[in-house]
């Protein structure tokens, strides 16, 4: 059954219980810290950071004053790549208490690109912007862990308890440009003012975490993230005395892939040792557009914006868990899995023309999004007060914004239009199977499953023209949604 992203909590982005942000933050964090190994004194337990980061920044400014032509000046280029297939492995075995490990593997690009030509004749290919940033991780995050067996310095029942182990996972890869293009002419102005913008991030690894608990009060904790995000502000301004052609154009173009799964097996500890995992899969996408033409002349071929926004994941959240044998409901085993996708596109084009405008000031957006991944959980309550918990969701979520405005003082053609195209597929599941514990109590063994799927799509268009003489093709709106699941939401309780 689909129900709106906003009827179904467990898979609405802000609660994603791992979501990119978390993600990037975690990598950041280990990133900037010392990557070490410590022996606990006392508890005789494990701590490990471990983290692969990769990061590159790019800033650009071109300023050009020319009191006659500018011809082939002031343009940024920037190509960023980012390639890593090394992985974190970790062997963890604690004394008399338990284990920790934070591993991470962080990608981060940032463009800034401004341009700025100022010609008191003519503006030639000149100011523009060009970006491109590509990303590409196969590396993995694997651990194993064996608690302790005696009791440590957290509470009982915990996953970072006495004896049980934690462990927090994070892939994340991101992504941000920024554009900014500025052209005032006293005569024509051509091939001038553009930004374009390309982002690429394909992802194929993987967290896997093994983990078992101690013989104390000795929970497990695994929180594994997979987090891609893509961040795109463009802005052009054009002003000519003359004619304006094939200026001030926004084009960007953003792709995201992952393949990468995140796995957990966790076996309670024989003591108040149930299992708590928070999985996630987020993938992000914004992107803004505006573009200003002001033409004495004629305008053709400017200002127009174009947006491709693609993501494609395939990756799953698969979780085991078997609860402690002790008493109380902390045999009980708690899974949160998420798989989201998100785009969002902002589009604004606005010229005013002395004379005829033709093919300019479109606004076209295209955002494609495909899930095939899975959320599926398998539950083994303790031999105590042991239920289980399962939150599943996968959310897919789409908003285009377009606003065109035309005034030309001679003729309107092929311009202004709004076109907007958003798919939805999925055919990843919500499986789950729930066996409660044998104890009593305020769970009484019982067992709390939440599983949707939800699909969303926004579309806003505004057109507006003003023609001294004919409007041929312009001012058109046009929004095509498709949405198509195949997914299911299966459960099995005992």
């Amino acid at each position: 059954m689909n129900n709106s992203l906003s009827e179904n909590k467990y898979y609405n982005p802000k609660n994603f219980q791992v979501p990119i942000i978390a993600v990037i933050t975690l990598s950041i964090l280990l990133l900037v810290g010392p990557t070490s190994m410590t022996l606990n004194a006392y508890a005789q337990g494990n701590t490990a950071n471990q983290a692969i980061g990769q990061a590159q920044s790019s800033t650009q400014l071109g300023v050009c004053v020319s009191g006659t032509g500018t011809l082939i000046s002031c343009n940024n280029l920037n190509a960023q790549n980012q390639a890593n297939s090394g992985s974190n492995a970790l062997a963890q075995q604690g004394g008399s208490g338990g284990n920790t490990a934070n591993q991470a593997i962080g990608q981060a690009q940032s463009s800034s690109q401004n341009a700025l030509c100022v010609s008191g004749t003519g503006t030639f290919v000149a100011c523009n912007n060009l970006n491109s940033q590509s990303q590409t991780n196969t590396g993995n995050n694997a651990l194993a862990q064996q608690g302790g067996s005696g009791s440590g310095s957290g509470k009982s029942g915990s996953g970072s308890g006495k004896g049980g182990n934690s462990a927090n996972q994070g892939i994340g890869q991101s992504q941000s440009s920024n554009q900014n293009s500025g052209v005032v002419s006293g005569g024509n102005t051509a091939n001038s003012g553009n930004n374009q913008n390309t982002q690429s991030q394909t992802n194929t690894g993987n967290n896997a975490a093994a983990q078992s608990g101690g013989s104390g009060k000795g929970g497990n904790s695994a929180n594994q993230g997979i987090g891609q995000s893509q961040s795109s502000n463009q802005n052009s301004g054009v002003v000519s005395g003359g004619n304006t052609a094939n200026s001030g154009n926004n084009q960007n173009t953003q792709s995201q892939t992952n393949t990468g799964n995140n796995a957990a097996a966790q076996s309670g500890g024989s003591g108040k040792g149930g299992n708590s995992a928070n999985q996630g899969i987020g993938q992000s996408q914004t992107s803004n557009q505006n573009a200003q033409c002001v033409s004495g002349g004629s305008t053709a071929n400017s200002c127009n914006n174009t947006s491709n926004q693609n993501q494609a994941n395939s990756g799953s959240n698969a979780v085991g868990q078997q609860g402690g044998s002790g008493k109380g409901s902390k045999g009980g085993n708690s899974a949160n899995q998420g798989i989201g996708q998100s785009q969002t596109s902002n589009q604004n084009a606005q010229c005013v023309s002395g004379g005829n405008v033709a093919d300019s000031c479109n606004n076209t957006s295209t955002q494609n999004q495909a899930n095939t991944g899975n959320n599926a959980a398998a539950q083994s309550g303790g031999s105590g007060k042991g239920g289980n918990s399962a939150n599943q969701g996968i959310g897919q979520s789409q908003t285009s914004n377009q606003n065109a405005q035309c005034v030309a003082g001679g003729s309107l053609s092929n311009s202004c239009s709004n076109t907007s195209t958003q798919n939805q597929a999925n055919s990843g599941s919500n499986a789950a199977g729930q066996q409660g514990g044998s104890g009593g109590g305020s769970g009484s063994g019982g067992n709390s499953a939440n599983q949707g799927i939800g699909q969303s799509q926004t579309s806003n268009q505004n057109a507006q023209c003003v023609s001294g003489k004919d409007a041929i093709v312009s001012c058109d709106n046009e929004s095509f949604q498709n949405q198509v699941n195949s997914g299911n939401n299966a459960l099995g309780q005992q």
